[in-house]
């Protein structure tokens, strides 16, 4: 499956990347990492496309509150919201 992440950042766009390029989700365990994008919005906003995601284990990363991720990102994200994308077919 792939998704679009919209991140509301309480920091700033700068330190919340800093800390997102440090991987502490480990996001190569549950999707293909060397395709993943990131851009900014603006300052409190960030948007990731991540591509073949296994929802379980990124689900046990993003939300355990004792994984390091927790700890890591709890001064940077007010909230993620996640979108699936999908193929969409030309009108006809």
């Amino acid at each position: 499956m792939n998704l679009l992440m919209v991140v509301h950042i309480k920091s700033t766009y700068d330190q919340w990347k800093e800390v997102f390029d440090s991987n502490p989700a480990g996001r190569e365990n549950f999707c293909d990492d060397a395709l993943t994008r990131v851009a900014k919005v603006d300052d409190k906003t960030a948007m990731i496309q991540i591509f073949d995601v296994d929802m379980q284990k990124m689900s046990e990363a993003l939300n355990n509150p004792n994984a390091a991720t927790a700890a890591a990102t709890d001064d940077h994200v007010v909230k993620r919201e996640v979108f699936k994308l999908e193929p969409m077919a030309p009108p006809s």
